[in-house]
Formats: C-alpha cells, structure tokens, sequence
C-alpha cells in the first residue's frame, strides 16, 4: 500500500488495523475520536481536522509502519 497525503484513514486501518497505534502516537485517538465522515477523508485535509501536530512525521511512519508487516 502507497501511503500519501491522499490517503484516507479508513484505507489504511482496513489494510492494516493496527495502524491505530502509529495515529496514537501522533496524538490521534481514531476510535473515540473519528466518526466514519472522517475515516473517509484524506490524511492532507484530517491533519487540520484530528489536530495532528506533524502530517509528514505521520505519514513517514505509517510508511514505516506498512513497510515493517
């Protein structure tokens, strides 16, 4: 799976769902804190909405992440 900025949240945790621990580690708790509106948008636009501090930070761990499975 190719992680970018356009790639949605509930994409990656379908592929991956222990994925969530790399958003908990971003400060984004994905189970009680996005509803499935937000699951469905890209990571580019719910950086602004989940109040993650650093989108490329995220991302290069989630690619690390992936890459690791």
């Amino acid at each position: 799976m190719q992680i970018t900025t356009e790639t949605t949240v509930k994409n990656i945790l379908e592929a991956y769902p222990d994925a969530v621990q790399v958003f908990q580690k971003h400060g984004v708790d994905v189970p009680s804190e996005c509803d499935e509106s937000i699951l469905n948008i890209k990571l580019v636009i719910c950086d602004s909405m989940c109040h993650v501090d650093n989108l490329d930070s995220l991302i290069r761990d989630l690619k690390k992440f992936v890459a690791s499975k």
